[in-house]
């Protein structure tokens, strides 16, 4: 099944002498989230919170797999048991595989719609289509953000 959830992209930028610099890109609904609440809450470093959030979600991903592992390492372990957690190791390395591919792809999205950004700076939130997909760019722009933390 399809989601109808627009896919979007949010390239973080900061300025370096009045020129724009890509900083981070974020390229999942949560990840703009907790840099979004971040500068609600006006926290002093609003991208920690996505390098914590990015550490906790690979830290459960480990957690789970350590899991199952240890489910396979049980003696006398049902057979459909052991064949549901071979399947689940075989489908992580296809996600992994795929979000490797999904992840280069949207760092060359990135790329390019930070060009088109420096060329146009008033462009801060816009679509790029393609033959077979539409993406939605946001231009978060944290260089005001940090002179007023530091003000």
């Amino acid at each position: 099944m399809k989601s109808s959830e627009q896919p979007t992209i949010a390239i973080v930028v900061t300025r370096t002498g009045g020129e724009p610099v890509l900083t981070e890109t974020l390229t999942s609904a949560e990840e703009i989230l907790e840099l979004e609440l971040a500068l609600i809450n006006k926290e002093p470093e609003p991208l920690k919170r996505v390098h914590e959030f990015r550490e906790r979600q690979k830290a459960e991903d480990e957690e789970f797999a350590d899991f199952v592992e240890g489910i396979l390492s049980q003696p006398f372990l049902k057979p459909e048991v052991q064949e549901h957690a071979v399947q689940w190791f075989k489908s992580r390395g296809k996600i992994e595989t795929y979000q490797k591919a999904e992840d280069e792809a949207s760092t060359v999205i990135a790329r390019y719609a930070f060009q088109l950004f420096s060329e146009d700076p008033k462009k801060t939130d816009f679509m790029l289509a393609g033959p077979k997909a539409r993406v939605r760019i946001r231009v978060i722009d944290l260089t005001s953000y940090s002179e007023n933390q530091a003000a």
